[in-house]
């Protein structure tokens, strides 16, 4: 398996465009400091992909990675590398590049993901919602196929994905998730297992159980402080009311994880981390562990 990660971070990008922080200031001045929006794409042969998410970048990101030669079209001009799209969750820089697929080669491509996001973006063919019915997506372009915890599907002629539901997103008191429920996604071939789950809540024993002996374990790592919102922006909100371990917490009860690569994804813009002058990369470095870029590869 080899995954590329086609964006890093979260749903404001790096930098966002209504701030000013440091880190905002300093990748508008650097290039190699900006970061998309979360994604990443998976392939046994580096011919056919899977995707994981499809946010706002979704487009630049697969002219970047994606896109096919000129010979591998052949005489339609005309190719998609991709077999299925997975969703983990209905926010928006994990939903919105759906949208893309309205338009191009991409017939039929089945799009999974927990069943009542697939409601929520589609509704039904009697009352489909706006996903739906944007040029003719649900029709024509994609087949949603709504996904159950624990469900098993395998795609690209034998990689393995099992999508289970991740606390992050806000529980209603109807007991229903808003917008949806979240999923992380474990992958295997062979003797090789990684798990992604680049926006979670809460690292729960049923999940360190779960991660045992995998290769990889791909991680949110929105904020690093849980008030960090409110010491940046100013902005009163926690990121453990956002659904998000605050990395700080993370690097501690990851440190001695039975997994072979713990690395770290879905930066918000206001993260030290993302500062390579200051302490903050250097403790995740200690350690053992990593920061995703946009563009990395990690071959299993």
């Amino acid at each position: 398996m080899e995954i590329t990660f086609l964006g890093t971070a979260s749903i404001g990008g790096v930098p966002e465009w209504d701030c000013a922080c440091a880190n905002c200031v300093n990748a508008r001045a650097d290039p190699a400091l900006r970061r998309n929006r979360s994604s990443i794409a998976v392939t046994l042969d580096g011919k056919r992909y899977i995707l994981v998410d499809a946010g706002h970048d979704l487009k630049r990101q697969l002219e970047a990675h994606l896109a096919p030669t000129a010979e591998e079209a052949g005489e339609t001009g005309r190719m998609s590398r991709l077999d299925a799209v997975f969703i983990t969750h209905g926010h928006a820089d994990h939903t919105v590049g759906v949208a893309e697929f309205c338009t191009g080669k991409s017939f039929k491509i089945p799009v999974y993901a927990p069943p009542d996001l697939i409601r929520f973006l589609f509704g039904t063919e009697e009352r489909p919602a706006y996903f739906g019915e944007l040029g003719r997506l649900a029709r024509d372009y994609v087949e949603p196929r709504g996904l159950s915890d624990g469900e098993e599907v395998t795609t690209l002629g034998g990689l393995k994905v099992r999508g289970f539901e991740v606390p992050h997103t806000q529980e209603l008191p109807d007991g229903r998730r808003y917008p949806s429920t979240t999923y992380a996604y474990e992958f295997s071939h062979g003797e090789r297992r990684f798990i992604y789950a680049p926006d979670l809540g809460q690292i729960t024993d049923k999940l360190m159980d779960r991660l045992g002996g995998a290769d990889l374990f791909v991680v949110d790592a929105c904020f690093w402080w849980d008030d960090e919102l409110t010491r940046v922006s100013g902005i009163p909100e926690t990121s453990h009311r956002l659904g998000h371990v605050p990395l700080e917490e993370s690097v501690e009860l990851l440190r001695d994880v039975d997994v072979g690569r713990v690395v770290y994804t879905h930066f918000n813009h206001t993260n030290p981390v993302l500062d390579p002058s200051k302490s903050y990369r250097k403790m995740v470095e200690d350690a053992g562990q990593e920061l995703a870029s946009d563009g990395l590869r990690i071959r299993l």
